[in-house]
């Protein structure tokens, strides 16, 4: 007999453990979440600097395209190196001739060749020896591909110090933004206690519209701000392949502290690492082997022939096919070439020349531009020290100012000015750290520093 089943008791089972099954995965979501909190762990769709031009290098169609031509390079070497190997095909043909040839012979036509001729053959060529061609081929494909890879990592750069400019653009001017907003708040609070004081009549409505303007010009800077910060915006989500109208949300900071470099260094440092100074150096080897390549061109040349097939004509039978073939060399020595080979060098030659110039004029620029950048980090370093004291001396203005307003010493205007110097004095603050952080980038840029 079967066993009775409870139903009654099954279903009270299964829904316990259906409740016990989401518990646990209640237990498990929340653990995860103060696992988060735990850990600080930042809001997902909030962007480093660092995730930011990662995603730009992983997104951007220019990168792409660059790394396309490494491809196509390649392809070259491999098409030069095509002539070490031999040129094997099969090759066919028929002709109809008419007249037949024929001689008359014992009182007989004998036919010297079919009417109906057939040609098939298997056959090979192999150059043995070309005094180097092949080989200078090669070596410039070879360096034409290193030139390839140094053009990626100069896209890489442009794209990724790029990123960053627009990146700390962002950043300012939301914390522009936010030195506004306070501004337009203190201005406001301002509002209320001179309308007090003109209740009071102890101020005049003067006040009270010195303010208002005041107020409406900080709402006109904070309107400005916020047009820059959308045009950047619009910037970051082309540069990081975002779509359109995908909020930016960033999360970063300004540098605040020394950092200290030797002139020297960092000039030796850009001669090695500038992607420019790469790709100079590049241009100058593939100029010099093409000068090599085109003092080759006159240079004889050996190779082996062999074939074998099937071809109708012989006399025994003149329409009977019958296997045969060829075996041979075969050399080519140029006596004169109306001055090609000689144009070619002088033409490569002169390439050489240009590419040694600009690496020159390259190396001029470099030098420049190293000592440029160095000189604004010193000077935006000073600056926002300095700047950092005029904030605390101006905070300390308005608090002074706020009171002595309130005890009638100070006028409105007094108070007013006090407060528009410490929001330019946070202002220019903000700039200095900006100017100073921008410079550091701009220090790396010059310098061939990897931002990836």
């Amino acid at each position: 007999m079967r066993p009775q089943i409870d139903t009654r008791a099954a279903a009270t089972a299964a829904v316990a453990v259906a409740a016990a099954i989401n518990l646990a995965g209640l237990v498990l979501v929340v653990l995860v979440v103060l696992v988060g909190v735990c850990l600080g762990a930042s809001p997902p769709d909030s962007l480093t600097l660092e995730e930011a031009v990662r995603q730009a290098l992983a997104s951007h169609p220019a990168l792409a395209a660059a790394e396309e031509g490494v491809t196509a390079a390649e392809a070259r070497i491999a098409s030069s190196t095509s002539a070490r190997y031999p040129d094997l095909a099969l090759t066919g043909s028929y002709a109809r001739i008419g007249p037949v040839p024929e001689i008359v012979f014992g009182g007989g036509k004998v036919e010297l060749a079919p009417a109906n001729n057939y040609d098939f053959r298997l056959g090979l060529r192999q150059t043995v020896y070309d005094f180097g061609r092949t080989g200078a081929a090669v070596d410039l494909a070879r360096a034409g591909r290193q030139s390839a890879v140094d053009n990626v990592e100069q896209v890489k750069s442009a794209i990724a110090y790029n990123t960053m400019a627009i990146f700390n653009s962002i950043l300012i001017l939301h914390e522009a933004i936010a030195v506004l907003d306070d501004q337009i708040t203190a201005l406001n609070q301002h509002l209320e206690v001179s309308l007090k004081k003109v209740k009071a009549g102890t101020a005049t409505d003067f006040d009270v519209l010195t303010t208002r303007v005041r107020a409406a010009a900080a709402t006109n800077d904070r309107i400005e701000a916020e047009s820059n910060l959308e045009t950047q915006e619009i910037a970051f989500r082309e540069l990081v392949g975002l779509a359109e109208g995908t909020p930016v949300r960033l999360r970063g900071d300004f540098a605040r502290t020394e950092r200290a470099f030797a002139d020297s260094a960092l000039l030796a440092m850009a001669f090695i690492q500038r992607p420019e100074m790469l790709a100079a150096c590049d241009a100058e080897m593939t100029a010099r082997l093409e000068i090599r390549l085109a003092s080759l061109g006159n240079r004889p040349s050996v190779g082996l022939a062999l074939s074998s097939g099937m071809t109708t004509g012989y006399p025994d039978n003149l329409n009977q096919l019958k296997a045969n073939y060829m075996a041979g060399f075969d050399f080519r020595v140029p006596i004169f070439d109306g001055r090609l080979t000689r144009s070619r060098r002088r033409a490569a030659e002169a390439d050489f020349r240009m590419a040694q110039a600009r690496t020159d004029d390259l190396k001029r620029r470099v030098s420049a531009e190293v000592g440029q950048a160095a000189a604004r980090v010193r000077s935006s370093w000073e600056k926002t020290k300095n700047a950092e004291v005029l904030v605390q001396q101006a905070e300390e203005a308005v608090s002074m100012a706020r009171v002595k307003y309130e005890a009638g010493v100070v006028t409105n205007l007094d108070v007013l000015d006090a407060q528009t110097t410490l929001t330019e004095a946070r202002l220019a603050y903000l700039r200095s750290l900006y100017t100073y952080s921008a410079s550091l980038v701009d220090l790396d840029r010059v310098t061939g520093k990897k931002a990836w």
